[in-house]
């Protein structure tokens, strides 16, 4: 079982004090060097006093065609979203058509038929 180590609050403000005066240059230099263990524990403290100014920031640069080709994507994605929902709606339906029409025929096994009707089209389609 791992020991859960408890930091009192002078601690932590120490730690988040020395990286705002520069002593280190990250929250992660901080930790390493108090052997404080969780990639997180120093980020949270440096956020719950109010210092995320001292947190490093992720900017991302894109171009207009970035944009533009992360909508694009988003948008074919939802489109296949769609056609894959309907189609699976499509299948669902074909299916219940297949065993109306079986049963009105007098057909009780409706999965040597489809054996059969599927033998069929293959056999058209090879021509």
């Amino acid at each position: 079982m791992q020991e859960v180590i408890k930091y009192s609050e002078s601690f932590k403000q120490k730690v988040v004090s020395e990286i705002s005066k520069g002593k280190f240059s990250s929250h992660l230099e901080a930790s390493r060097a108090y052997g404080i263990n969780g990639a997180a524990t120093v980020r949270r403290w440096v956020k719950r006093y109010g210092r995320a100014d001292l947190l490093p920031r992720v900017i991302r640069v894109e171009s207009e065609n970035d944009r533009n080709e992360v909508e694009d994507l988003k948008r074919k994605i939802k489109e296949l979203e769609k056609t894959v929902t309907e189609l699976a709606v499509s299948e669902v339906m074909h299916k219940a058509y297949f065993d109306i029409v079986c049963e009105q025929n007098g057909i009780t096994d409706s999965a040597a038929m489809k054996k059969k009707v599927a033998a069929k089209l293959s056999r058209e389609s090879g021509k």
